[in-house]
């Protein structure tokens, strides 16, 4: 038995010496790492010893200069343990921190770093954040007493070799030999940032010179700028985290460590791969994936990520992942990656934790569960149709896909950081297509170190057989379902107050008015905003101006963003003066002074209605006074302005500046001074980017159907899901006067009374979903649509001419102007209101009807459909639009005619029949003329086969249904479903 124990000591041992950096032990000489051999977990602690993981290696001490200018800047700048809950971008690893703020030397020095004192290469890797770019900013410092000039044996001495940045550019720096060297032209993207990276300074011996190399994050930055003279390192002291002091770099502090690994001699590729692949695992970085490389374990062979596997290629963005390697001393347990430029997915085995030490769960050595993704954004802007239970429209246009080692089974939670406005939805999918067959997993909020996450209620097995691909999915808000980067947005009839304009946006970007004398006001509900209210900001005059402002730090994230602004305006003048302010970033007041916000403004500029996005050129498109129209704009910093009015666009040359683009400065919507807007406002909408043509799309198409404008033709209206609701190619002559009735909770969007605003062109047709066309559109006694993206859009030929036409029978006739009606969903029963007055041949005797049609000749499958009532010139109808159609309106036309029957002898009588009575009448049901079957009952009807026309696959001519979604009987002429329309039986 004793025996058996001493052997499994001896074993525990070799498997203790055998940790290593990738399992590369040969040559180690410092290893140093935050979660081990810091003599303290608790936070802001100071670390005076380092500990070197290299058994038998030498310790890192503290803070050791020399005398005099590059003296020790004293205990109470000694680098101190930070815990993983209080940093960011460690993947939930600890870090050491440098303090000092004006010591030139602040960091660990390792006595005999180089205990050989014969070597003549090295090999190096710090993984580091370098929170400032100052000039001369070393990583360490060798500095001996063998090999150079310096005759202490304190480390430090400037003339030293160091290896850290200049700038953001790698550089070794030696001015007794070589001075300074860089490495290619690459630049270091994540210097003067919290994200950290994988810096690696390696040499190798050629001829009588020794070349130092470079890579980041596994990448070559290409060959030394200049040679190396010596041939030999400099052993004895190793400084980390060095400042040279001159140029102006004399702070150090808040950079931090999370590993720094020294190797004497040079390491072949190989070797580097796996101590690079050890670090990357550990810390969420990406290794540079322009030549594709795998991140190897411990053992030289164990994939933790394969770049071959399937589909690699494409999801080899942000890569992380959990796993155990136990001779590396790894044991990630939860992991995301670090990269901030996007949100990260966050997995964690079991539940997910505060920290990685806080995480309670025991991975098996040598399993992995790695993922990567396409590098897309994590906007939802993918319509996807979700399975029934489930409500989402869209998902993220990034995928991830998942890899794990054989054998992996450990169950783990799925966690993004976001505030959700609602359920967001993991969905995975054996492929890339994602749809409602696949899995869907809610998620629901948790908080984790002070951050908001959505985590996956149930755990998850990534080695069933739900697929390895996982996008995330939910119901999108915003205008158009244009979400991201949405930073204000503003509805008169959503929550406005004269004090307070509450943001409908998740930003919560609210504007205010304390003062009396300033604050806006709300103007009911009127047909110029089609039945939507909008708010009054004032006269013309300086005593009249009215503004609401939000203040410093606000409405976007930081100044010198790009920026798309839409607005709903109806302007009473332009000028008198200059400008008519609207809208400005960086400035703010709620006193009676008002201030300037001019960086940039939303003006309008001099007297003609043209729109200017100071201090740049205006654009050239004009509106009209009094008249309610979609002014926007957009623009990315340096480019130009691209200004739109009811969907034109025109792009005007300019460079948009940062400087002058203040859009976390505080802003003003309405008067400055002596600029005044004379106008009200039924919305206003700003993002923090330049939307995409197919986006702008969207968030036009909601604001023009929402206030019955009419978009430049031809272009169609899209849902926020993209979908076609008015189809402008369907029949180029009715693009003209477009409105429309709308059901699309992705943009809340709700309008069920609507007409066209344009009232040059004589505003004729209301409709709406019940028998009033008066009350506003947010009345509570409105009915809305009962389906989601639901619409009823409707367009005119434009014929202005008030002469009656010839119809039918005389004395029948019908307007000259005639609509398009284009449906989507089931739309049911519409009230339409015709205003018939301006045509003075018809008189109130007359009887008013709809005429309905399959084409705008009004000759196919034509319905006649009477008027409810006509009182005053205005007709009311109701009917069911059961799909695309043409309507006008006409008088005295006749419904239905009958001819007499024909007289004399039938060609035959009916031989079969199926009767309900109980006694048949005697003949019958031969007395039955001309017919082939008879069926009677008394007291129950004939049902015939209810369906949809769209669900029969193979129709025959001839064929009859009842169509449940137009609500008529269809008959198949061989070409098409036709309803049956009562008329002469000719």
């Amino acid at each position: 038995m004793k025996k058996q124990l001493f052997f499994v000591f001896l074993l525990g041992s070799c498997v203790l010496w055998a940790q290593s950096p990738g399992g590369i032990s040969g040559n180690l000489q410092i290893w140093v790492k935050a979660d081990a051999g810091t003599g303290t977990t608790t936070d802001n602690v100071q670390v005076s010893l380092w500990e070197n993981q290299k058994i038998g290696g030498v310790n890192g001490i503290a803070n050791q200069g020399i005398p005099g200018y590059y003296a020790d800047p004293g205990i109470s700048a000694r680098p101190v343990y930070r815990t993983a809950t209080s940093i960011p971008s460690f993947n939930f690893n600890p870090a050491i921190e440098i303090v000092s703020t004006d010591g030139y030397r602040s960091g660990y020095k390792f006595p005999l770093g180089f205990p050989d004192n014969t070597s003549n290469a090295l090999t190096s890797y710090t993984h580091l954040s370098r929170t400032r770019s100052a000039t001369y900013r070393s990583v360490f410092v060798m500095n001996g007493t063998v090999r150079n000039s310096n005759s202490t044996t304190v480390a430090g001495v400037w003339q030293s070799p160091f290896f850290g940045t200049q700038g953001n550019r790698p550089e070794f720096y030696n001015e007794k030999e070589s001075g300074d060297v860089f490495f290619g032209t690459n630049t270091i993207n994540t210097v003067g940032t919290d994200v950290p990276s994988i810096q690696s300074y390696y040499n190798s011996l050629s001829g009588g010179n020794m070349n130092y190399f470079f890579d980041n994050n596994g990448l070559p930055y290409g060959p030394p700028s200049n040679n190396v003279s010596s041939t030999s390192n400099y052993p004895g002291l190793v400084l980390l985290m060095d400042n040279d002091g001159g140029n102006s770099s004399t702070t150090l502090a808040g950079d931090r460590i999370g590993e720094f690994i020294l190797y004497s001699g040079t390491q072949t590729p190989a070797e580097r791969q796996r101590v690079n692949s050890y670090l990357a695992y550990k810390y969420g970085i990406t290794l540079d994936q322009s030549t594709p490389q795998s991140y190897i374990a411990s053992d030289g062979s164990a994939l933790m990520w394969d770049h071959t596997s399937a589909n690699a290629s494409i999801y080899n963005k942000n890569i992380a992942g959990i796993g155990r390697d136990n001779g590396s001393a790894l044991h990630q347990k939860q992991s995301h990656s670090v990269n901030d430029d996007m949100i990260q997915v966050v997995i964690a085995a079991g539940n997910f934790a505060a920290s990685n030490v806080a995480n309670t769960s025991n991975l098996t050595d040598m399993k992995f569960l790695s993922w990567g993704d396409n590098g897309l954004r994590r906007s939802y802007n993918t319509p996807i149709v979700s399975p029934g239970g489930n409500r989402a429209n869209y998902r993220m246009g990034a995928v991830w896909k998942a890899q794990y080692t054989s054998g992996f089974t450990q169950p783990v939670t799925v966690a993004l950081p976001v505030v959700p406005a609602n359920t967001i939805y993991m969905v995975r999918s054996t492929d890339t297509v994602f749809d409602g067959s696949d899995t869907w997993i809610p998620m629901s909020v948790i908080t984790v170190n002070g951050e908001n996450y959505v985590q996956t209620t149930t755990n998850i097995d990534f080695s069933n057989t739900d697929g390895d691909y996982f996008t995330f999915s939910t119901f999108v808000v915003g205008p158009g379902g244009v979400d991201n980067g949405l930073r204000m947005w503003l509805r008169a009839d959503k929550n406005f107050t004269p004090n307070l304009w509450e943001d409908q946006s998740i930003a919560k970007n609210d504007f205010t008015q304390t003062n009396a004398t300033r604050q806006p006001s709300l103007l009911p509900a009127d047909v110029k905003y089609n039945f939507n209210p909008s708010v009054d900001f004032g006269n013309a005059t300086a005593a009249g101006a009215k503004f609401m402002v939000i203040p410093n730090g606000k409405p976007y994230t930081t100044n010198g963003m790009d920026s798309s602004f839409f607005m709903m305006i109806n302007p009473r003048s332009f000028g008198p003066s200059t400008y008519n302010e609207y809208f400005g970033f960086g400035g703010t007041t709620t006193t009676a002074a008002l201030t300037e916000a001019n960086w940039p403004s939303y003006t309008n500029s001099g007297n003609n209605g043209s729109m200017q996005v100071y201090p740049y050129t205006a654009s050239a498109m004009n509106r009209i006074k009094n008249k309610t129209q979609l002014p926007d704009y957009s623009y990315t910093i340096g480019g130009s302005i691209t200004y739109g009015l009811d969907g034109q666009n025109q792009n005007v040359t300019a460079a948009v500046t940062a400087p002058n683009s203040r859009t976390a400065g505080g802003a003003i919507l309405g008067s400055q001074p002596s600029y005044f807007p004379d106008a009200d406002f039924g919305e206003a909408i700003g993002y923090e980017r330049e939307l995409t043509a197919i986006e702008k799309q969207r968030v036009r198409s909601y604001l023009a159907i929402k206030y019955g404008v009419t978009l430049l033709q031809p272009q169609n209206y899209i849902a926020a899901n993209q979908s076609i609701t008015w189809n402008s190619a369907l029949d180029a002559n009715f693009n003209n006067n477009i409105f429309g009735m709308a059901k699309d909770d992705a943009t809340i969007l709700d309008q069920v009374v609507s007409n066209s605003i344009n009232t040059e062109n004589n505003i004729i047709l209301t409709i709406s979903t019940s028998n009033n066309f008066v009350l506003p559109n947010i009345d509570q006694s409105r009915v809305t649509f009962l389906q989601d993206n639901t619409f009823l859009m409707m367009g005119d030929n434009n014929n202005k001419t008030l002469a009656l036409l010839n119809y039918g029978t005389a004395p029948g006739k019908i307007i000259p102007r005639s609509w398009l009606a284009q449906r989507r969903n089931n739309t049911a029963s519409t009230w339409l209101q015709a205003d018939l007055s301006n045509y003075s041949s018809i008189v109130a005797t007359d009887k008013a009807y709809m005429v309905i049609a399959n084409d705008a000749a009004f000759s196919q499958n034509v319905q006649l459909v009477p008027a409810t009532s006509f009182i005053g010139g205005k007709a009311v109808f109701r009917y069911s639009f059961p799909g695309n159609k043409y309507f006008t309106f006409g008088i005295n036309l006749e419904t239905y005619c009958v001819k007499d029957p024909a007289i004399g002898t039938p060609d035959g009588y009916t031989k079969i029949g199926i009767s309900g009575h109980e006694n048949i009448q005697n003949g019958w049901p031969g007395n039955v003329p001309n017919g082939f079957m008879a069926l009677e009952s008394k007291d129950k009807g004939i049902v015939i086969t209810r369906t949809t026309s769209s669900n029969i696959a193979i129709p025959v001519e001839g064929m009859l249904i009842y169509d449940t979604a137009d609500k008529c009987f269809k008959l198949y002429n061989g070409t098409v479903w036709n309803c049956i329309a009562r008329s002469c039986n000719n």
